[in-house]
C-alpha cells in the first residue's frame, strides 16, 4: 500500500516545466479577463448584458462569443510572454516570481488599453478603436480636460485601472499557480478549456427567428427606436466588450469601399478657377458695398427646437428670438457635420468639411485653398477678429483660421486662468476668477473679450467678429448666480458624453434649456453694448448652432454621432439693418451662411465659395444638401432632397432612407419600397463624395481650382 501511494506523491511534487506553467497562466488571464468582463457587462449601463429588448439567449450568445474572442489575444499574447518570462527566469536560475514580475511588466501596454476601452465605454458609451485612439492622439490635452471635467474620478482611476488588473490577473492569480502541483495545474487548464468550448457552443446563434430583422423594436422608457437587426447589430458589435468592438474595427478597416465610387456623369460638376484675393477685390464695386458691422454668432449644440420662431413650444433665448422677429429666420437648414471640428469651420469658408477617407486634422499651412469670410473683409478695410469660449486647437481648427486675415484670436488657450475647475465648484466666485471648464471658458469672459475688442477700434471702420459660445456644451453650465428658469440647480445623476439615465431625459433637456438662456443673455449683452455706442443700427448678426444636440430620440444623446435630424438641423437667424423680417422655408445650410453675408454686404459671391445665397429672388427647392460626419461615434454620409433622406453608414455599409414630411422622427426605412429613389440619391451621394476625395487628393488642382461645386 504505501509502495503504492509513493509514485503519486512523488508525481504531485515534481517540478512544473515552463511550458505548463506558461499554458496555466494563459487559462487563468483568460478565465479572470473574462470574469472582468462579465462583471463590467453587468454593472455599467449600455452594454449588451443591459439590452433587454433582446431575448436572453441572443444577448448570452453574443457576450459568450466576446470570451471566445477575448481568447485570441490572449493566447497570442500571453502565452509567448508566458514563455519567454519564465523561460529567462529558469535560464539565470531565478525564481518564478522573477518571471511573473517580467510578464506582469511587457502585459501593462496590452491591460492598459483593455482598462481604458472599458473606461471610454463608460463615459461615451463607445469601447475604444482605431478612429477613436487617432481621436484622442490629435486631441490628447483638450480630451483629458473634456474629461477631467465631464467625469473627474476617471483621470485619477484610469491609469489605476490597468495596475490594478495586472496585479489582480496576473500578479494575484498567478502567484497562487506557482504554489500549485501539477494536478493544480492541469485541472486549471482543463477548466479554462471547458469553459472556451461552453462559450463557443452558445456563441454560435445567428439572428433569432422570434422577430423578422426589419421589424421595430422599441424602448418606451428611453425613447429608442431600432430596427430589430440594428439592434442585434449594435449589440454584437459595439456593446458587448472591446474585443468583439475591436474585431468589428478591424472588419469594416479592411471591407470599406471608399475606392469603388463613381460618380453619376449626368450631375454637372463645377470647377471654377483659382483667383487671387488681390484680383476679386478689383471687380468689387465699392460703391455698392454697405459698410456694416458683422457678427456671426456659433452657438453650441443649438437645435432647432429651442426657438419659437422655428417651431420651439416655450421660449429658450428671448434675445435670439427677437432677433428671428426682426429679420430672416430659416426652419430648414442644416449644418454639414455633427460635430464641431468640421462644422464650425464651413459657415467661414462656404466648403465642404470632406477632405479624407477618415477623420481630416487640419493642417499648417493646407495646401488646399481657403478664402474665409473675414479675409475678404479685412481687405475691404474691415477690422476682424474671432473671440472664441472653446480652445480652437480641437481638431486643429486654430490652423484652418489662420489665414493671415485676422487682426485678433481669443480662444480658450488665450485666457489667464485654469483650465478647469472641478465639476461641484459652480459657484459665482469660480466664474469671476475666470475658471475654465472642459478646456472652455465661460462665455459672459469671452463676451467681456468682444466688447473690449470693439472699444479698442479707434476708427470708424466697421468690424467683424466671428463669436463661439459654449456654455451649452454637454454638462450644460449654468454658473450659480444665473437665475434657472427650467432645470433643477442639482442633479443626483451625472450628465456624461455617453449618456445619462434614460427616464431623466427631460430633466436634462431642460438643464440644456437653461445653459441656452445663459448664452443667449450674454448675446444680450453685447447687443446691448452695440446699442448704447450707437452702432446696432449698421450691424448684421448672424445666430446659429454648429450641431444640434440628442436625447436618446434615437438611442444616444449629445453629439458627434449619427446624422439623424437632431444633431443637423439647427437654427439660422440672420438680421440685417432695412432687411425685412420673414419666415424663410427654402431649403438652407451652413455652406450658404458666408454668401448670404457677401450679398446682404453688397460683394459679390466669391468663386471658391461651394454655398448659395439664401436672398436670391427663386430658390432652389429641390437643391441637394450633403450631410456627413467622421468621428469615433459614427462615420456616415448623406443627403437631403425634396423632404428625403438618405444616409449611408460606412461602418455598417448599410444605407436607409426616410421621408422627413411623414416621417420627421426617422423611423420607417423606405429602401425597399422606393429603391429607385434610393438609387438616385445614393448616386448623388457617392458622385460627391468622390469629387470631393479626388479633389482634396490631388495637390496639383489646389494652385488651379477651388473644390468642385456639384450643380445638383
Amino acid at each position: 500500500m504505501t509502495s503504492g501511494a509513493e509514485p503519486a506523491s512523488a508525481a504531485a511534487t515534481q517540478p512544473v516545466s515552463v511550458g505548463l506553467r506558461a499554458l496555466t497562466h494563459t487559462a487563468a488571464v483568460w478565465i479572470g479577463l473574462a470574469l472582468t468582463s462579465l462583471l463590467l457587462g453587468w454593472v455599467l449601463g449600455g452594454t449588451t448584458l443591459q439590452a433587454t429588448l433582446l431575448p436572453a439567449y441572443e444577448r448570452h450568445a453574443l457576450v459568450a462569443r466576446e470570451l471566445v474572442l477575448l481568447a485570441l489575444p490572449v493566447i497570442g499574447l500571453a502565452g509567448p510572454l508566458s514563455l519567454v518570462g519564465y523561460g529567462i527566469a529558469q535560464r539565470r536560475q531565478r525564481s518564478s516570481r522573477a518571471g511573473l514580475a517580467l510578464i506582469t511588466l511587457a502585459a501593462l501596454p496590452a491591460l492598459f488599453l483593455y482598462a481604458a476601452s472599458w473606461t471610454t465605454f463608460h463615459s461615451t458609451g463607445r469601447f475604444l478603436d482605431s478612429a477613436g485612439l487617432r481621436f484622442m492622439a490629435a486631441n490628447p490635452f483638450q480630451f483629458f480636460e473634456h474629461v477631467a471635467h465631464i467625469e473627474p474620478f476617471l483621470l485619477p482611476t484610469a491609469p489605476l485601472l490597468p495596475v490594478v488588473g495586472a496585479l489582480a490577473l496576473v500578479g494575484g492569480v498567478a502567484s497562487a499557480l506557482l504554489r500549485m502541483s501539477r494536478r493544480g495545474h492541469w485541472i486549471l487548464i482543463v477548466l479554462a478549456g471547458l469553459s472556451l468550448l461552453g462559450s463557443c457552443s452558445v456563441a454560435v446563434r445567428g439572428v433569432s427567428d422570434e422577430f423578422p430583422a426589419g421589424q421595430f423594436v422599441s424602448d418606451p422608457n428611453a425613447g429608442m427606436v431600432y430596427t430589430y437587426i440594428d439592434l442585434y447589430w449594435d449589440c454584437r458589435d459595439d456593446r458587448a466588450g472591446p474585443i468583439s468592438h475591436a474585431w468589428s474595427d478591424a472588419t469594416r478597416q479592411l471591407l470599406r469601399g471608399e475606392g469603388k465610387l463613381r460618380a453619376d456623369p449626368a450631375i454637372a460638376v463645377l470647377n471654377r478657377p483659382i483667383v487671387s484675393l488681390d484680383e476679386f477685390i478689383q471687380r468689387i464695386d465699392i460703391e455698392r458695398v454697405r459698410h456694416w458691422n458683422v457678427i456671426l454668432v456659433i452657438v453650441e449644440s443649438l437645435r432647432t427646437d429651442q426657438l419659437v420662431a422655428l417651431g420651439g413650444q416655450r421660449e429658450v433665448m428671448p434675445v435670439v428670438e427677437s432677433l428671428a422677429r426682426e429679420g430672416l429666420a430659416f426652419p430648414d437648414h442644416y449644418t454639414q457635420a455633427s460635430h464641431s471640428n468640421y462644422a464650425d469651420t464651413v459657415p467661414l469658408s462656404s466648403h465642404y468639411p470632406l477632405r479624407s477617407l477618415r477623420v481630416h486634422l487640419y493642417p499648417e499651412n493646407p495646401t488646399y485653398p481657403r478664402v474665409l469670410l473675414y479675409d475678404i473683409l479685412r481687405s475691404l478695410g474691415w477690422h476682424t477678429a474671432i473671440i472664441s469660449s472653446q480652445n480652437e486647437r480641437w481638431g486643429q481648427m486654430i490652423n484652418y483660421f489662420k489665414t493671415g486675415g485676422l487682426e485678433h484670436f481669443f480662444h480658450s488657450e488665450s485666457f489667464d486662468g485654469p483650465t478647469y475647475v472641478p465639476r461641484n465648484d459652480t459657484g459665482f466666485e469660480s466664474f469671476l476668477k475666470g475658471d475654465k471648464r472642459s478646456g472652455k471658458i465661460d462665455d459672459r469672459f469671452t463676451v467681456d473679450e468682444a466688447t473690449r475688442w470693439i472699444e479698442s477700434l479707434k476708427d470708424e471702420a466697421p468690424f467683424f467678429l466671428y463669436l463661439n459660445l459654449q456654455n451649452s456644451h454637454l454638462p450644460y453650465e449654468t454658473p450659480a448666480d444665473f437665475p434657472r428658469r427650467f432645470g433643477p440647480a442639482q442633479l443626483g445623476f451625472a450628465i456624461k458624453f455617453g449618456g445619462f439615465p434614460p427616464s431623466q431625459a427631460e430633466t436634462v433637456k431642460n438643464v440644456y434649456a437653461d445653459s441656452l438662456a445663459y448664452s443667449d443673455y450674454q448675446i444680450g449683452r453685447l447687443v446691448e453694448f452695440l446699442k448704447q455706442r450707437g452702432q446696432w443700427d449698421r450691424t448684421l448678426v448672424v445666430v446659429t448652432g454648429d450641431t444640434g444636440q440628442a436625447f436618446y430620440e434615437h438611442g444616444f444623446v449629445a453629439h458627434a454621432n449619427r446624422i439623424y435630424d437632431e444633431l443637423m438641423r439647427v437654427p439660422l437667424v440672420i438680421r440685417a439693418p432695412g432687411v425685412a423680417p420673414a419666415l424663410d422655408t427654402r431649403p438652407a445650410q451652413h455652406l450658404d451662411v458666408a454668401p448670404t453675408v457677401l450679398e446682404l454686404l453688397g460683394i459679390p459671391v466669391h468663386p471658391s465659395f461651394q454655398g448659395v445665397s439664401l436672398i436670391a429672388e427663386e430658390p432652389d427647392l429641390m437643391r441637394s444638401r450633403f450631410l456627413m460626419v467622421q468621428a469615433p461615434l459614427a462615420h456616415q454620409y448623406g443627403v437631403v432632397r425634396d423632404g428625403f433622406k438618405l444616409v449611408h453608414d460606412v461602418e455598417r455599409n448599410k444605407t436607409t432612407l426616410v421621408n422627413l414630411r411623414k416621417d420627421p422622427g426617422e423611423t420607417r426605412n423606405l429602401m425597399d419600397r422606393r429603391p429607385l429613389l434610393a438609387e438616385e440619391l445614393r448616386r448623388r451621394v457617392d458622385s460627391w463624395r468622390k469629387h470631393q476625395l479626388d479633389y482634396y487628393r490631388d495637390p496639383s488642382l489646389h494652385t488651379k481650382v477651388y473644390p468642385p461645386v456639384l450643380l445638383d
